[in-house]
């Protein structure tokens, strides 16, 4: 199939975007932030997202999408470079801070900045710090494709998800 003809079959969806939403929330994702410094503030931006995922070990590549909406990506796709922290559980208050609108994001969070000029998120457990290589148009959303520079694992313990709505941890159990 080509290209062409998956955007023919695809425009014609008529799957209600709502019903969408509400089977795909049954599969829990990683919640990751998307931070940068902002070329024209030289201030720190960021975003979340719930689709960081690694795309290729050689080269190492990753990809997430962002919704054409987000008022952040604009300024971090501006920069080129970006770092992901990889949230930990507990930081449910990193989260809402940059997925809100506020435009001074970062002010109650713990940052550093890498020597690759990109915000790392403290707690986090860990981080890959990126240089912007493809956005494409995926609908609703920008799929973006980006190069690793660098990474670090910073800590242990459990990723913070998002599942069904909600945030929270993964917790192992075992058959008795």
């Amino acid at each position: 199939m080509t290209s062409t003809a998956v955007t023919a079959a695809t425009s014609v969806s008529t799957i209600d975007p709502a019903h969408f939403r509400s089977v795909m929330r049954h599969l829990p994702t990683g919640v990751a932030a998307v931070c940068s410094t902002n070329p024209r503030t030289a201030t720190p931006c960021g975003l979340i997202v719930g689709t960081f995922a690694s795309l290729s070990l050689d080269p190492p590549w990753v990809t997430f999408s962002v919704a054409r909406t987000s008022t952040s990506w604009p300024a971090i796709a501006r920069n080129g470079h970006f770092a992901v922290s990889l949230l930990a559980d507990g930081q449910q208050p990193v989260c809402t801070a940059l997925a809100g609108k506020n435009p001074d994001k970062f002010r109650s969070l713990e940052w550093e900045m890498s020597a690759y000029g990109t915000p790392h998120i403290h707690g986090s457990l860990g981080w890959i710090d990126c240089t912007l290589l493809h956005q494409l148009d995926g609908g609703d959303h920008h799929l973006i494709i980006a190069a690793v520079r660098d990474i670090t694992a910073a800590g242990s313990g459990d990723p913070l998800i998002f599942h069904g709505g909600r945030l929270g941890s993964f917790r192992e159990t075992t058959a008795a």
